[in-house]
């Protein structure tokens, strides 16, 4: 299983907040062959070939369930108290959650919710780069466009380069020329702002085939992308995910993975 080591600002976690965290189970383990782990009452982490991938908190009925994302930020109360000054609202206040580190969420200028995020282990290392792991994080901007850009080039470090056309805005948040995120647009869409997620699968077209078996629901079917095919589905208790196709990690026979917490290997992290 390919991991990454984070670097401040980026995507470090997803949360699913469900109204309903054993259909969620079902639904992914059966759709990713994801596995889980119960951490508390009401929280259980998925992992993919023991590698954690995200969080599936249970939340009260009524509400509407929904991914989360969370930024690698190694302090977290000082970033949390900054976005707040700048205009965000918190909705959790920074605490120490145990096993899942320190963490904040805040609602961004756009209305999204986004969390914060100092993982308890020494390292922040991500699932990433095949099916079954995320693959790409995407912000539906619903208002205020300019802000929410300068909001996260000052809380992320993002460098922001502008895509797009004048009827189709676009933007990606960079590290040294990378993109980790992507910005859209959605303000003449009528949505609220929000973040959304791209999960890997090895193959779209099954996957959306077994969608509507598992409970769910396809609400865009499958399309081919500059990135890929791609596909917009609901699971069972409504949350949005989308999912795009990529192929199996093949590891080189003749390379060893390092052992990231080896003595010899600690000192570059």
């Amino acid at each position: 299983m390919p991991a990454m080591i984070a670097q401040p600002g980026m995507p470090v976690w997803l949360d699913l907040a469900s109204t309903d965290a054993a259909k969620s189970e079902k639904f992914y383990g059966e759709l990713l062959g994801w596995e889980f782990e119960s951490l508390a009452d009401g929280y259980s982490v998925a992992k993919k070939q023991g590698m954690p991938v995200a969080g599936i908190a249970q939340i009260p009925e009524g509400n509407q369930s929904v991914w989360g994302v969370l930024l690698y930020t190694p302090d977290v109360k000082k970033a949390h108290d900054k976005a707040v000054q700048a205009g965000a609202k918190s909705v959790l206040e920074p605490q120490d959650l145990g096993e899942r580190g320190d963490m904040a969420v805040l609602i961004d200028p756009s209305g999204a919710t986004i969390g914060l995020r100092n993982p308890a282990d020494e390292h922040a290392l991500i699932a990433a780069g095949e099916p079954g792991t995320p693959v790409w994080f995407e912000l539906m901007v619903a208002q205020n466009w300019e802000t929410t850009l300068e909001f996260y080039h000052e809380l992320a470090g993002w460098d922001i380069k502008a895509a797009g056309t004048d009827d189709f805005r676009y933007a990606t948040g960079e590290f040294d020329g990378a993109a980790v995120v992507g910005l859209w647009d959605t303000s003449a869409l009528e949505v609220p702002g929000m973040w959304t997620v791209y999960l890997g699968v090895a193959n779209v077209d099954d996957a959306v085939a077994n969608t509507p078996e598992l409970g769910g629901k396809v609400v865009r079917p499958a399309w081919e992308s500059e990135f890929g095919r791609m596909a917009t589905i609901e699971d069972p208790t409504g949350a949005l995910v989308n999912l795009c196709e990529i192929e199996e990690f093949v590891p080189d026979e003749d390379a060893h993975e390092p052992d990231l917490l080896a003595p010899e290997n600690f000192q570059a992290f």
